[in-house]
């Protein structure tokens, strides 16, 4: 199988939505959420208090519902209900309690009836228990129901199942939704109460008042404490200086270790990736927690991606001050992804430039046009990827043309290609052509597929990253390799892209008689038979190509490397790209435009092809 793409994201609640819907969708990353779990503000600082030790599920409750999707009745009733908020009815709750005993429906009132007819039984059932496991908990104390989300009680239920273990909670509430990405808790599951001063010494004594609103003097310290502060250690605390505070709360500061699986993650990761969102509750303690494994990781790629405004925990702070706080908190930056606005009272730039603290600082449009305050998930995603895809080299372009027995057409193709404004290294091969250019390489390779073997000595001796074959007695057009070349950069996962002639039925017939025109039995032959190959190669694969026997086929070695030697054995394109398709190779088709050229046309070489080509999927 073609290698996955790992990415690490550190993103807290909601901040980072839009980010990791776009990443789901491409189908060639794996993608890890890392988060914290200090959260205490309003109904999950109830809920910890309520049940002593336990961490905070909100921000693990609200990826997961970006994780689960639209894309059944069962995920969207589970997303909702995860969602829901109780309105603290006393009957309202008591129903929900008896219901997650009993499995009886009819207690419940709507919407949420209605939900858990939608999902299926098994996954109902799953959910009930959780939920029983918590009210058993709750029963006979007082707890304020309003406002809290029903997922928070599911998470809590969990949690309790699974003897007070907060991680083992969160992996069973993650295998009950059926995730498209793991969600990790980055520090071991002890307790901690996040606490932070400002500059002039306020104290924020939790988490609720770092993320609440404040005063605009910057908060510069942050402290992770075993036990919130007493009423008599925040009387201790008012009768100190600043310096006194710092050193009161550092001497209570107990940072938890990494978790296992946080760690391994990102010792794996090809991509880390620091998410925009409340930096001094979700980003920052979490960088602070996993800073020697972030700087032990080999990963290419850390980007940051910047908050697009202001918000409590960061007034009076620029983009480059955030960038300051996120290495001193132990997170390595190689990228920073900043947005290029000119709305007035939007994260100020800073100190930052082309570059700033040895990381290059990419300028776009990160915000989403219609939605300025929400950052655009593709173009992040892209970006990323596209460093990914740079990291080690800028990838270069090997073009291998034969145009068979059109030896005088040449000099019109090296023209074509050195006007060609290649954005990439690209140097041009002809076979059995001597050019006068000089740049433009030659070789002298006979058979009835020469491709196949200069495609087997560039697997096994070649250089560049990417390999473009143009064969066949037509000709195609170098601005169409440019647009392969692009949707190679835009889906890292495909292997291989064919340019397919048959994008119109005026095409395809204005190839076959140019071809076969003045042999009627060979015409209707050449019309039949490409279907017939198409419907073969999907029988032998369960591919559909449009274009089987397409001469046009652009190739990416990364995508390659794993490729056993007999994966190229055969001189036969079709059986090459067959071999490829049954060893994971993503291979796609696009729409390419191909002239023949009455006259110079050869309809036996196209008829041996052909047959060669049909015998080799047999």
């Amino acid at each position: 199988m073609s290698a996955a793409i790992r990415i690490v994201l550190f993103c807290g609640g909601r901040g980072s939505a839009t980010i990791i819907r776009a990443l789901l969708r491409h189908t060639e990353v794996e993608l890890t959420l890392i988060v914290n779990a200090y959260d205490d503000g309003l109904s999950t600082g109830a809920l910890r208090s309520f049940i002593p030790g336990m961490l905070g599920p909100s921000d693990f409750r609200k990826n997961l519902s970006y994780l689960l999707g639209n894309y059944s009745d069962a995920q969207y009733a589970l997303k909702n209900l995860m969602e829901y908020r109780l309105p603290g009815e006393a009957g309202e709750i008591e129903n929900l309690a008896r219901f997650a005993a009993s499995g009886d429906a009819q207690t419940l009132s709507e919407p949420i009836r209605g939900w858990f007819a939608q999902l299926p039984p098994p996954l109902s059932a799953r959910t009930r228990v959780l939920l029983a496991r918590f009210f058993a908990h709750a029963a006979g104390a007082t707890f304020d129901y309003r406002d809290c989300s029903l997922g928070n009680l599911v998470f809590a239920g969990a949690y309790l199942l699974r003897g007070n273990d907060f991680n083992a909670a969160a992996a069973e509430v993650s295998d009950l939704v059926g995730n498209r990405a793991r969600l990790l808790n980055v520090g071991e599951q002890l307790n901690r109460v996040l606490v932070g001063l400002k500059h002039d010494g306020t104290l924020l004594a939790s988490e609720a008042e770092i993320v609440g609103p404040q005063s605009s003097v910057p908060i510069t310290d942050l402290y992770l404490l075993e036990q919130p502060l007493t009423q008599d250690d925040k009387t201790a605390l008012a009768a100190l200086d600043a310096k006194g505070r710092q050193q009161f709360l550092a001497a209570r500061d107990s940072v938890p270790p990494v978790s296992t699986f946080a760690a391994a993650a990102l010792a794996t990761a090809d991509i880390i990736l620091y998410g925009p969102g409340t930096q001094h509750s979700s980003l920052l303690p979490s960088y602070r927690i996993a800073a020697a494994a972030l700087a032990a990781s080999p990963a290419p790629v850390k980007a940051l991606v910047m908050n697009l405004d202001g918000d409590h925990d960061i007034q009076g702070l620029s983009a480059s001050d955030i960038v300051d706080s996120a290495i001193a908190h132990g997170a390595p930056v190689s990228d920073i992804l900043l947005n290029r606005n000119d709305v007035p009272g939007r994260l100020l730039q800073g100190q930052l430039g082309d570059g700033y603290r040895g990381a290059n600082v990419i300028t776009g449009s990160f915000a989403t046009p219609s939605r300025p305050h929400v950052h655009n998930g593709s173009a992040v995603a892209e970006c990323l990827l596209a460093l990914h895809a740079g990291a080690d080299a800028a990838p270069s372009v090997e073009i291998f043309v034969d145009i068979h027995n059109r030896s005088i057409a040449s000099d019109e193709l090296i023209e074509e290609f050195l006007e060609t404004d290649w954005k990439l290294p690209a140097h041009l091969t002809l076979n059995r052509v001597a050019p006068r250019e000089t740049g433009v390489a030659t070789v002298h390779l006979a058979g009835l597929f020469p491709e196949a073997g200069y495609f087997r000595d560039w697997l096994k001796n070649g250089v560049t990253d990417i390999l473009v074959l143009m064969t066949g007695d037509g000709a195609y057009r170098f601005r169409d390799v440019q647009a392969i070349i692009r949707l190679l950069e835009r889906q890292p996962s495909l292997g291989g892209v064919f340019g397919s002639r048959t994008q119109s039925r005026r095409q395809f017939i204005t190839s076959i008689q140019a071809a076969y025109g003045e042999n009627r039995l060979l015409y209707a032959l050449g019309k039949a038979a490409a279907f017939f190959l198409s419907m073969v190669f999907y029988l032998r694969t369960g591919v559909i190509f449009s274009d089987p026997l397409t001469g046009l086929r652009v190739f990416r070695r990364q995508r390659l490397a794993h490729l056993p030697d007999d994966a190229t054995a055969k001189d036969a394109p079709l059986a090459t790209v067959r071999q490829l398709i049954r060893h994971g190779v993503e291979v796609a088709e696009l729409p390419v435009s191909y002239r023949t050229f009455s006259g110079f046309t050869d309809p036996h070489w196209r008829v041996r092809r052909g047959l060669r080509n049909l015998f080799g999927l047999l």
